[in-house]
């Protein structure tokens, strides 16, 4: 399947950096997408995610001081906001 775009903003309400993986491409070993900064409400331009054969997409992404956090069922065009 091909990738799907997806933008992630951050709501956290300071500057924070952010981690970002591709959990579709290689669950054993996701290829980190994103690692950055993002101020308030800043949004990163759309990245790519892979689509699995049931059209599926699933990211995993970690703010600096925060837990690991899992997003499922991602489609084209999405915005995920970032706690």
């Amino acid at each position: 399947m091909p990738d799907i775009h997806v933008t992630f903003t951050n709501g956290y309400g300071e500057s924070r950096q952010y981690q970002i993986w591709d959990l579709e491409r290689d669950p054993n070993v996701p290829p980190e997408i994103f690692s950055g900064y993002l101020d308030t409400d800043q949004t990163t331009e759309p990245l790519p995610i892979h689509s699995n054969d049931c059209g599926a997409s699933r990211v995993a992404y970690q703010r600096s001081d925060g837990p690991h956090q899992v997003v499922d069922s991602l489609s084209e065009g999405d915005n995920v906001r970032m706690d």
